[in-house]
């Protein structure tokens, strides 16, 4: 239960208890049964959804550009297991790529102009690319410009049309910026013979992202969005980029917890805690004595025995960093012994350490959680992401997915949060190419 929130007192077939009556045990196969009926289609649905909106942005850039596009990129949006804010003080990071993927169409044009078309936010664009010319205030055309700029570098790109279209949610901290930009990066790749090493690509996104978008973001989000492997989690060390597949046990499944409260990290706090984390490591390296890169030179000994003589707000942000480390780790040897509910309780206390240590969480992310964590058939909650608003995800037993997520979503709509949804998320690939 998490501290000081309110708690749920209605009793239902889900709650937590340490033994079930016949009755309740008829009722609950009697509301999962139903479930089930209903969303027995549901990994056949997001496939059709999929190809759906392919074909969708097949037919706007005809209408739009009288031609057919060349290719057609897509790169998935993630969960973050676990392993949060971690990836830019050189960490670890335990994300999992989802079924929810944004399309670039492209094709070239000739001359200087490039067109972009978004289907999201029904805008077209014009612009060239000239260097340093960004506009800080239309993020969605600063990461094709982004793109565009730094490939340039590499070989000459003449004018190009795009479209773009996502089932990512915008603004629900399942990384659609790092989709939509691993995607433009592919299309483009692909449209001039740019033979990109599979690792600049996240490394390329991370740029565009940092210095045209004004996002002090780290390494994760691109890196799951061109390396994710269905059915498995990525273990990745942010220093080495080093990486290990992770199995998802099969009967597990992950519900994602919307808010229905979108951020936009560029105007949040989410700069300022990277800042902190530097902060904190300039103060380590004097008391310490020794220079640092980041946080990840600590150990956690080392920081308790300095919290006297450090700032309190640094030493609670360094403190995050090193215990979401451990955690990741920790979670990562749970995973593969199937060992769920040391992922759960894992998963919990990272959310407690956000809300407590690094202050990113929200009263919506929090509600999420702590429903979850009253409900049988749920291992563990946390929030994903950034925080600031955006998703929590819960870790479920696959068998019960269906009414959980119905009950979740109505026990936090019944807290007064209407715009809150709840949907299951299935493990996806990473970025794909697809010549038309």
């Amino acid at each position: 239960m998490l501290e000081g929130l309110k708690c749920e007192t209605e009793v239902s077939p889900y709650t937590k208890r340490t033994k079930k009556t016949d009755f309740e045990l008829r009722e609950h196969a009697r509301i999962k049964r139903r479930y089930l009926q209903h969303f027995e289609n549901d990994a056949e649905v997001n496939v059709a959804m999929e190809e759906d909106i392919r074909k969708e942005l097949f037919k706007l850039f005809r209408l739009e550009f009288g031609k057919s596009p060349e290719v057609i990129a897509s790169a998935p949006g993630r969960i973050n297991l676990i392993g949060e804010h971690t990836d830019y003080n050189e960490g670890f990071v335990l994300p999992i790529a989802i079924d929810r993927r944004t399309y670039t169409a492209a094709g070239r044009r000739g001359g200087k102009l490039f067109i972009a078309y978004s289907k999201e936010l029904s805008k077209k664009t014009s612009f060239e690319i000239f260097p340093g010319r960004f506009e800080h205030s239309n993020f969605w055309v600063n990461y094709i410009k982004g793109a565009c700029s730094l490939l340039s570098d590499l070989k000459s790109i003449e004018g190009t049309n795009f479209a773009i279209g996502s089932t990512v949610p915008r603004g629900s901290g399942l990384s659609s910026s790092a989709a939509y930009v691993v995607s433009i990066i592919e299309a483009v790749s692909y449209l001039y013979d740019i033979r990109l090493k599979d690792i600049e690509i996240p490394v390329l996104a991370q740029r565009i992202e940092n210095e045209f978008v004004g996002v002090q973001s780290g390494i994760m989000d691109p890196f799951v969005a061109k390396f994710a492997q269905a059915e498995n989690a990525v273990l990745v060390d942010t220093r080495s980029l080093d990486y290990e597949y992770v199995p998802v046990p099969p009967d597990c499944s992950i519900l994602v917890c919307v808010t229905g409260i979108k951020r936009a990290l560029a105007t949040t706090e989410y700069n300022k805690r990277r800042q902190q984390c530097q902060e904190a490591v300039d103060s380590l390296s004097g008391l310490l004595g020794r220079s640092l890169n980041s946080l990840r030179d600590v150990n956690i000994d080392e920081l308790k025995g300095l919290e006297r003589e450090m700032d309190r707000v640094l030493y609670m942000r360094a403190l995050h960093i090193l215990t979401e480390n451990d955690r990741a780790l920790k979670a990562a040897s749970a995973l593969k012994k199937d060992n769920r509910d040391l992922v759960g309780k894992l998963m919990l206390e990272s959310h407690m350490s956000l809300r407590t240590n690094y202050e990113v969480s929200s009263p919506e992310l929090d509600a999420f959680v702590e429903i979850g964590e009253q409900l049988e058939g749920v291992y563990g909650a946390r929030m994903t992401g950034a925080g600031f608003g955006g998703s929590a995800i819960c870790l479920v037993d696959a068998s019960a997915e269906e009414p959980l997520a119905t009950e979740i979503e109505r026990r936090y709509k019944e807290r007064g949060y209407e715009n809150g949804s709840v949907f299951i998320a299935r493990s996806g690939g990473g970025s794909t190419i697809e010549r038309m």
